[in-house]
């Protein structure tokens, strides 16, 4: 439940960073056709290839960096071997996504880059809280560090 909310505010963030030219063209459609848009533009943004920053990597500012390095210690350093061991590192990522979320203060397309990392990390974050079998969760605490391995070819 608390994933879903970070989730929502970060939709509303992400559609609070679109042109003005977009949200004018939203805003002429009919309420349904308005639903069926930001669905699709949430869906299409969180899909979207991230881009390098003129063959560089995008710089995360500290104050937002220290969650993410705080998540991908926690992953590298696991050694867990039972499903309790698998809900205590969901739980430390839980923890630093909420606390990475509410203090996002990135703007510009470095920000709009991080967005297209985190929304589907987010995604594989809840999959991991539902997870309750033990070959389901070392699945998809695979698949979280294959998204740390993405962070650092594109963020420093």
């Amino acid at each position: 439940m608390k994933k879903t909310a970070i989730l929502a505010a970060l939709s509303i963030t992400l559609f609070a960073c679109s042109s003005t030219t977009n949200e004018e063209a939203i805003n002429e459609q009919t309420p349904s056709e308005n639903t069926a848009t930001a669905k699709e533009e949430t869906h299409h943004h969180e899909h979207e290839e991230i881009v390098l920053n003129n063959g560089e990597k995008w710089k995360v500012i500290e104050s937002m960096a220290v969650y993410i390095k705080n998540m991908e210690k926690a992953v590298n350093e696991f050694n867990g071997k039972e499903s309790a061991d698998y809900i205590a590192l969901a739980k430390v990522i839980d923890e630093n996504i909420e606390s990475l979320t509410s203090n996002c203060t990135m703007t510009g397309q470095a920000h709009d880059e991080l967005h297209k990392w985190l929304v589907p990390f987010i995604e594989l974050s809840e999959q991991f809280d539902a997870a309750t079998e033990l070959t389901e969760q070392e699945k998809i605490y695979q698949e979280i560090k294959n998204a740390f391995v993405e962070f650092n070819t594109y963020f420093e």
